[in-house]
């Protein structure tokens, strides 16, 4: 039995004569958090895509626990939690009415809602329309969702968009205490020193080929930039 949780084979991704993602290869093991960081356009979006099943690559494949995501198998997905960059939630549903649905679509342990609700800070608001959510509940929600079920591998785009600095933290801490337990993370951020304090590995893309990887202490080694901000260390290796 291998540890890796996902792995990425020689994707390529073409929107007509654009090449979004350019032969990628990855992998990610348990108990890891690989974070992909890159400009607008870079593909990091269009990666995770294909990552989630969403979109399929026009060529090579993308393996959940050794299964194939293309054959879209339940059991697979169900290995899969994600947060989309861009939320799509039902308006006339209440914050707690939404985690029931996704609870119930996961065949989750229904406790796991009310604690969730309680960690990103949801319980006052449960009952209020998520219609009514200003953009942090609306992204406290989304994360709470992509954490019910106990997935193994969650996929988190953007996930500090809309947080203030206390529940940055909160998640910063969620995250560290999921990976001890196992849990695997993939995680698109332009917030370069959360990704650096988070990350295990950094994937670096630029015009949809990742141009560098490995930990962020070699990253900076490798851009001989070990006191500068890490976003120093990321421009060195995209200019």
């Amino acid at each position: 039995m291998t540890d890796t949780l996902l792995r990425v084979e020689g994707v390529i991704k073409r929107f007509g004569p654009l090449t979004a993602v350019d032969n990628v290869s990855l992998a990610v093991s348990a108990g890891e958090v690989f974070s992909l960081a890159g400009a607008n356009g870079a593909g990091k979006s269009t990666l995770i895509r294909m990552i989630t099943g969403i979109s399929e690559p026009d060529s090579g494949s993308v393996f959940i626990k050794d299964e194939d995501l293309t054959h879209r198998l339940p059991s697979t997905k169900r290995h899969l939690g994600y947060l989309p960059e861009e939320l799509v939630l039902y308006e006339r549903l209440t914050g707690r009415e939404y985690l029931e649905l996704v609870a119930g679509l996961k065949e989750a342990d229904p406790t796991e809602i009310s604690n969730e609700l309680a960690y990103f800070e949801l319980a006052v608001v449960q009952n209020k329309l998520v219609g009514e959510y200003s953009l942090g509940m609306r992204k406290k929600l989304g994360l709470a969702a992509a954490m019910i079920g106990r997935a193994e591998l969650l996929v988190l785009d953007e996930p500090l968009n809309g947080l203030d600095v206390e529940m940055m933290r909160r998640l910063r801490e969620r995250i560290e205490s999921e990976r001890s337990a196992g849990r695997a993370f993939v995680i698109s951020s332009h917030v370069m020193s959360f990704v650096e304090r988070v990350s295990d590995r950094v994937g670096i893309m630029r015009s949809g080929k990742i141009v560098a990887e490995g930990a962020p202490a070699d990253l900076r080694t490798l851009s001989k930039l070990s006191t500068a901000p890490f976003e120093d260390v990321f421009f060195y290796f995209v200019k």
